[in-house]
């Protein structure tokens, strides 16, 4: 809701107030305007000309479903006569004044009022078309909201390309040729390791995708860097939460295997360098082809590599007194993804039930140890012929002997994880030769004068030139990383914000990314963002975002990275749809966002204003259309970036609104929903639920008219409830409750006199 200022919220108010509106049109540098109102109308040093013939309505949309918006769409008709503007026609301005694609804004204000243009009574701002149609009697402005319009300087206010920083060749110009112009990615939320799988084993296995929640994909900017001998790929242009040098992937055919030659991770310039060719790619063991041999026990053999170290019930391997037992492990079949150099099985052992002694020992893939202990952690060299090297045929699997002598006792081991480590080089390499040239110090022998048997030593540094030879892949556009993407600037604490995050903490919450998004790639300040209504649908205590999901708020974390071309409206729209929020351009010009809040359990106890019966005049009741339910919700998300799509779905229904009993609509109706920025299955079944709750049932819709000025403060997305209701108007037969009832505006379409107003309800 707009926040006019006092005296124009009284005035609007009282029953006889004459209300009138005050337009700027901005020209040419935007440094000057000329003013019009439907008067002449002087203002301290401003003039507003009474050039306006009619006024268009003002117009705020909201699609309710879609989670999109269009707003501050008007028009405004001038008298174009001979003499009507300084001796001439006003259109004779066009000669040296441009008014196409300029700045406009629109002030409400009340007879008696003065200072026409502060903020507190704008109530719509924008672009002015560059479609200007004129006659002898008239000029016609179409304004335009800052949707998709260029401002003066040549940016884009709202509808600029994202990501804005490409792989150009003036900066780049050793980057692959394929790619040139494409954009280097931006990166939010928390890709790193997963934090429900027990502590990760910090030896061997923490190296591998598997036990990372995701990777980003990084593109390469420079196919070698001589300065770092490397080549160099960059996962965003913004300053990360979290690199980890460690966890650089190369993607092929659905696996990621890990670079070993990773030269640098920097966190204030977010890029990856590595060198070589040399790659490890880690594949679990399968429990199909298990088998045992010899005396001993075995249990939970399926839980052998689930990749959870914290999972209690893990595989246990015993061994009795002066017996051994052999356990065989199944390994899949596995794709070929380079040349092979090594194998290697890769154990990490639980509790052990006791120190084996004597001549006990432990044998994996062939490979003794004399001992084990308790959370050990063993890698084991294994044996394949090179015709099976070459194939990468490793199915013949894995043998864990147990061994306990006599007089050894018996023993058990927990197996937490166990694998097989491929060491390889990735095909299709090219040899990169470069001089260096570097100083040596060198000794010089004087033999000395007059015949004697000594030398004279002394040194001297000489420059020399060497030929290094760096290998590097040819063929990749994009290497993969786990990390932390962007962080929250000073903004989120600045303004004496208090909604529970702080400046350098990761951004995770979706609505608080969308505030990143119009701060840091379009370049808005607070002043341009009215950062309260972010606040209120992102604040960690109560949130509007945590209602909607039925979640705490802090507990709704997003992770993706943008690395395709999308214009910035499209990239917010997309998020508002899985955060089931709305952004627009209020009236003052600032950018705002409403969440939706689920509308059960009285999540909506307040109203943003109370819209007296008396003073409008309704004009229908309805109810959304059928073909609007949904009520089979699918939601696509966990978006793996080598294969370039969703890897996990949840599905909910609803059997009441699918159903043939009275209440039901005897039709499943399904809606598939992607949400590419959610990693998780918790967050993703929370946002199918939060679709089902506000799909799966038709909505009142109520249409009126106000017929007073005093509502000319209302946007969409604000909240109202009604006051004096005529008791004899039901909704579909149910009295409506003036203490219960809430409605959110979705249409509304201002003059001066009053408005139209479309609400739908939402408890």
């Amino acid at each position: 809701m707009l926040s006019f200022d006092s005296r124009l919220t009284e005035a609007l108010s009282l029953g006889n107030t004459t209300a009138f509106y005050v337009l700027k049109l901005y020209y040419n540098d935007e440094s000057a305007f000329i003013g019009v109102s439907d008067k002449h109308r002087v203002d301290g040093s401003d003039i507003y000309y009474g050039l306006v013939a009619s006024w268009g309505q003002l117009h705020q949309g909201l699609d309710f479903f879609g989670f999109t918006t269009s707003t501050g769409n008007t028009t405004v008709k001038l008298i174009n006569t001979e003499t009507c503007y300084k001796g001439g026609r006003f259109s004779d301005q066009f000669s040296t004044n441009n008014f196409a694609n300029r700045k406009w804004e629109l002030f409400l204000n009340a007879e008696g009022l003065s200072t026409y243009d502060t903020a507190a009574r704008m109530v719509g701002s924008g672009i002015i078309s560059g479609d200007i149609g004129y006659d002898q009697k008239g000029t016609t402005f179409r304004l335009l909201d800052f949707g998709e319009y260029e401002k003066t300087t040549g940016t884009t206010y709202y509808g600029k390309q994202l990501p804005s920083n490409i792989v150009d060749s003036s900066t780049y110009p050793n980057a692959p040729e394929k790619n040139i112009n494409k954009p280097i990615p931006m990166a939010y939320g928390d890709f790193y390791e997963k934090t429900d799988i027990g502590t990760i084993p910090t030896g061997n296995f923490d190296r591998f995708k598997t036990f990372y929640n995701s990777a980003f994909p990084a593109i390469i900017t420079d196919k070698f860097d001589i300065g770092e001998a490397a080549v160099e790929a960059y996962v965003d242009n913004e300053t990360m939460h979290t690199l980890d040098s460690e966890n650089v992937y190369y993607y092929k055919d659905g696996n990621y295997a890990t670079i070993t030659g990773t030269v640098d991770a920097t966190t204030n310039n977010p890029r990856i360098e590595f060198s070589g060719s040399r790659c490890k790619a880690y594949f679990p063991l399968s429990s199909s082809g298990f088998t045992t041999s010899g005396t001993g026990t075995h249990i939970n053999e399926a839980n052998l590599s689930n990749g959870d170290f914290g999972d209690s019930s893990k595989t246990t391997i015993g061994v009795t007194d002066g017996n051994n037992v052999t356990i065989n492990y199944g390994i899949e079949p596995v794709t070929k993804l380079g040349e092979f150099i090594s194998a290697k099985a890769l154990a990490k052992f639980g509790t052990v039930s006791a120190t084996p002694t004597g001549l006990s020992f432990l044998k994996i893939g062939g490979q003794a140890f004399s001992s084990v202990s308790t959370n050990d952690e063993k890698e084991a060299t294994l044996s394949f012929t090179s015709n099976e090297q070459s194939a990468w045929d490793f199915t013949g699997g894995i043998a864990l002997l147990l061994n306990s002598n006599i007089d050894a006792g018996a023993f058990t081991i927990q197996i937490s994880e166990m694998g097989m480590v491929v060491e390889f080089d990735i095909d299709n390499i090219e040899t990169y030769k470069t001089q260096e040239l570097h100083e040596r110090r060198v000794k010089d022998y004087i033999k000395e004068r007059g015949g004697g048997y000594g030398y004279d030593i002394t040194y001297r540094t000489i420059t020399v030139s060497t030929t290094k030879t760096i290998l590097y892949p040819s063929e990749i556009d994009y290497v993969y990383l786990s990390g932390k993407g962007r962080k929250y600037g000073a903004w989120v604490d600045a303004d004496s914000r208090d909604n529970g995050y702080d400046e350098n903490d990761l951004i995770e919450n979706p609505v608080y990314i969308i505030e990143d998004i119009l701060r840091t790639e379009l370049g808005l300040t607070s002043s341009e963002i009215d950062y309260a209504t972010f606040d209120s649908a992102g604040n960690t205590t109560d949130g509007h975002i945590g209602l909607i999901y039925n979640d705490s708020a802090d507990d709704v974390k997003f992770a993706f990275s943008q690395h395709k071309f999308i214009d910035s409206k499209d990239l917010i729209n997309k998020l508002c749809g899985q955060a089931l929020s709305w952004v627009f351009i209020g009236g003052d010009g600032k950018f705002k966002i409403k969440t939706l809040k689920r509308g059960a359990d009285s999540d909506y106890s307040s109203a943003d204003k109370t819209v007296d019966y008396n003073d409008i005049q309704l004009k229908s009741i309805s109810r959304t259309p059928l073909n609007s339910v949904r009520n089979d919700i699918t939601v696509n998300y966990n978006h793996d970036y080598g294969q370039d799509q969703s890897l996990s779905q949840v599905n909910t229904t609803d059997s009441t609104s699918a159903g043939t009993s009275v209440s039901g609509y005897n039709q499943t109706l399904e809606l598939v929903l992607d949400a590419g920025g959610i990693l998780d299955s918790t967050t993703a079944t929370q946002l199918a639920d939060a679709y089902k709750a506000i799909f799966k049932d038709r909505k009142v819709i109520i249409k009126f008219d106000c017929l007073r000025p005093k509502y000319l403060d209302l946007e969409i997305g604000d909240i109202i409830q009604f006051s004096s209701w005529d008791t004899k108007v039901k909704l579909y037969g149910t009295a409506l409750s003036e203490a219960n009832d809430y409605f959110m505006i979705t249409d509304i379409g201002k003059k001066l006199n009053g408005c139209s107003i479309e609400v739908i309800k939402v408890q």
